[in-house]
């Protein structure tokens, strides 16, 4: 709910935000290059600024592709 209420408050203020899930792969590098205590987890990176342009449309592979039910 934090990041929905921040990422409002920029969009009032004419930002706009990209909200990025990198864990684990630069845990480590994120960890050592701001010397941050080891049991902080990254879980998310709200990345934000002057909006250059609006959002294009997105595209999504079908559901019947990308989820798969097994054992049911």
């Amino acid at each position: 709910m934090t990041q929905l209420a921040v990422w409002t408050a920029f969009e009032l203020e004419g930002l706009g935000a990209n909200l990025q899930h990198y864990n684990p792969l630069i845990d480590q590098q994120v960890t050592e290059t701001w010397d941050l205590p080891k049991n902080w987890e990254l879980n998310a990176q709200l990345v934000f600024g002057a909006k250059v342009a609006e959002a294009g449309d997105k595209s999504f592979m079908d559901i019947k592709e990308r989820f798969k039910v097994f054992g049911a």
